[in-house]
């Protein structure tokens, strides 16, 4: 498999295991499937949703900090530009995340629309995420 496939398909991976850590709450599983995608030093800047480097780091978040204010989301991510350099690499992409707030009760669906500014580095032969950067698009009222 290409390393850009490889890189797409671990992006996918990210969008729907982030998914699961929502709709499994506190799930260890979901946590550690998730953090697994990234580097024991990996990064996500989550913008006003917090930046979280390391491994423990991204294992907390993803198991306690960020469901405990979404109750449920989908992440759709398309037009990678993917630059390949050796062992590492960039991606940028866009998304739109629909989700759910834990507060109030009954909130509706709120869409997120933004990118990723992506670093990956190959770790035993294994693309994962070394950092990963949102940014968010306010569109136009």
């Amino acid at each position: 498999m290409s390393d850009q496939i490889e890189i797409q398909e671990l992006k996918a991976k990210y969008a729907r295991y982030a998914d699961a850590v929502f709709r499994t709450s506190g799930s260890v599983a979901a946590a550690t499937a998730l953090a697994d995608l990234f580097t024991n030093d990996g990064t996500l800047n989550l913008g006003p949703f917090g930046t979280y480097s390391g491994r423990a780091d991204l294992l907390n978040a993803f198991q306690t900090i960020l469901p405990a204010g979404t109750a449920w989301s989908t992440h759709y991510i398309v037009s990678p530009i993917i630059n390949i350099s050796g062992d590492d690499t960039t991606g940028d992409w866009y998304y739109l995340i629909q989700m759910v707030p834990r507060s109030p009760a009954h909130a509706p669906v709120v869409t997120i629309y933004g990118g990723y500014q992506d670093r990956y580095k190959k770790v035993h032969g294994q693309w994962k995420i070394q950092e990963s950067i949102s940014l968010f698009f306010t569109p136009p009222t």
